[in-house]
């Protein structure tokens, strides 16, 4: 990450983190079953759906981050070599771990997934994050042409094609498959790097951003519940308009988020501590938890009878099981990263005993 400013970095690490959380979150309710156990219209159902709606930007805040983080930035290949080898890892101890616990949970392809974990989906937003970096040197140069004019013109065309359009459209011409795509984060790339480009002229208050993320996050939860069920006109369709990735509230609620945090400077040594720790661990937060064998035969309907207690109960065991899920994740990858730094140490080691020079890293 680029070291302009002890405070653009922090800003930007502490929405990484947060947007696993919240991805956390996410799945924590849904994988776990959690929202479809509670009754609805109860203040139970929409203080949960509050905390969905909430943390629906996950996706298009990492999103973002990368293009505001990356555009015009060398993308080093090997970048991509450390990124498989820590899907690899963390794919192929899953699979040894419930084929040593639960062999008859396995079948032949996922013995096979670790070896390939793009081709076989593995993980959804490796695959498609896999696909984008390839492309993000192309994508550079789109963007190392603009003007603050074109740029603005460019956001305003990807916004109305790929979020607007797209979410009314009963169709599936725009092929951003509600956000699970690359030309989904190709669009959020494209952004991110505008919005590091060209910030905005008039400079707000993050208490302003902040409240923009909040009314588009509510909003989206408002539209979600009124035209939940509501047959697709003729030529349109209200489906992808509010709880989707690709929504324009949820769209909007990211944007206004990243704009609020990359203005964040903690003031004490502790959160910088804290934020510098958690933020490069964070990835395997994601790897550890949504593996189609921990999704499947751990997570699913694991929360399904947190719908019994009372609303601030129910509530608050939610975001501390996602708070548990993101602390074991964030363990999880700093021992992957001890043992990865262990085996290129001992590489390099043996390669000079054999005088061969080590590759670059």
């Amino acid at each position: 990450m680029e070291q302009s400013g002890d405070k653009r970095v922090l800003g930007v690490d502490l929405l990484r983190i947060l947007s696993m959380f919240f991805v956390v979150v996410l799945h924590t309710l849904g994988v776990g079953g959690a929202l479809a156990a509670l009754p609805p219209s109860s203040l139970r159902y929409w203080t949960l759906w509050a905390l969905e709606a909430l943390s629906y930007c996950a996706v298009n805040c990492m999103g973002l981050i990368s293009g505001y983080v990356a555009a015009g930035r060398p993308h080093p290949l090997r970048r991509l070599r450390s990124l498989w080898l820590q899907v690899f890892f963390y794919s192929a101890v899953i699979t040894l771990v419930f084929a040593l616990l639960q062999p008859g949970s396995l079948r032949p392809r996922d013995m096979l997934a670790p070896f390939i974990p793009v081709l076989n989906g593995t993980y959804w937003y490796f695959t498609a994050y896999f696909v984008l970096f390839l492309l993000m040197p192309f994508l550079d140069l789109i963007l190392n042409a603009l003007t603050r004019s074109t740029a603005k013109r460019l956001s305003i065309t990807l916004v109305a094609a790929f979020s607007i359009m797209a979410a009314l459209s009963p169709e599936k011409s725009f092929a951003v498959q509600s956000g699970y795509s690359v030309l989904w984060l190709v669009v959020l790339y494209l952004l991110g790097g505008c919005l590091r480009r060209f910030p905005p002229l008039r400079q707000r208050s993050a208490r302003l951003y902040l409240l923009g993320y909040l009314a588009c996050s509510l909003l989206a939860l408002l539209g979600k519940d009124l035209f939940e069920g509501v047959p697709p006109l003729i030529i349109f369709s209200f489906s992808g308009l509010f709880l989707t990735y690709s929504s324009p509230l949820i769209l909007f609620s990211a944007i206004f988020l990243l704009l609020a945090l990359r203005q964040y400077q903690p003031g004490h040594a502790l959160p910088r501590r804290v934020i510098r720790f958690c933020a490069p661990l964070s990835f395997g937060v994601y790897l550890l938890h949504a593996h189609p064998l921990v999704w499947s035969h751990v997570l699913s309907g694991s929360t399904a009878a947190l719908a019994q207690y009372s609303t601030p109960q129910c509530a608050a065991l939610v975001l501390l099981i996602a708070l548990f899920i993101f602390a074991a994740g964030i363990c999880a990858d700093f021992v992957r990263d001890r043992l990865f730094c262990f085996a290129a140490l001992l590489f390099r080691r043996t390669s000079k005993r054999n005088g061969k020079a080590p590759p670059e890293p």
